[in-house]
């Protein structure tokens, strides 16, 4: 994945290429950013009723995201590692802001009753946050020492606990999530 390849394979001119990808390890950074947008069913709206299912979306997302992200699992590490690199920031290469997981936590949180306070929706939102993508793989695989078909279960209990969790906690509906 270089600069040049996409230059060539998009049919345009390296000069243009490199008006949008600062380097090679920029290429990669974001070589699997379309496909995430793919992946997400249309799950994490709040749809009919605002609480019936909210675990069973998050269940879901994460199931969806999970699988895919094992899938590609070697991708994801080659592009952690090179956003993790020294100065990746300086080369537009971090992370910070442009995960996908931003997107579809805030969607599936929208979902929440008006009555989760504040502090509630934060905790839950930085939760989640680790159950996608390359840090899921990482801890999973490498630290939790698991199997892809074990940490995708893990990974989508955690969601639905922590939903479910934050809905009782705030006495919102625990009937109206579906029990782990």
């Amino acid at each position: 994945m270089t600069v040049d390849a996409v230059a060539a394979r998009a049919q345009v001119s390296r000069a243009t290429a490199y008006r949008h990808f600062l380097n090679n390890d920029a290429v990669l950074l974001w070589a699997t950013r379309p496909v995430q947008d793919a992946i997400v069913p249309a799950v994490v709206g709040s749809g009919g009723d605002h609480l019936a299912g909210l675990a069973d979306r998050a269940e879901a997302l994460v199931r969806a995201t999970a699988q895919w992200a094992f899938d590609h699992e070697r991708e994801l590490r080659a592009v952690l590692a090179v956003s993790l690199g020294e100065n990746s920031a300086q080369h537009g290469l971090s992370r910070r802001g442009r995960m996908q997981r931003d997107r579809w936590i805030d969607e599936l949180l929208s979902g929440l009753p008006v009555d989760v306070p504040g502090a509630a929706r934060w905790r839950l939102r930085a939760a989640l946050m680790p159950l996608f993508g390359a840090d899921a793989v990482v801890w999973t695989r490498d630290v939790a020492d698991l199997s892809v078909t074990e940490a995708v279960e893990v990974l989508v209990w955690m969601a639905r606990t922590l939903v479910t969790a934050v809905l009782t906690e705030s006495g919102s509906g625990a009937d109206s999530a579906t029990a782990p």
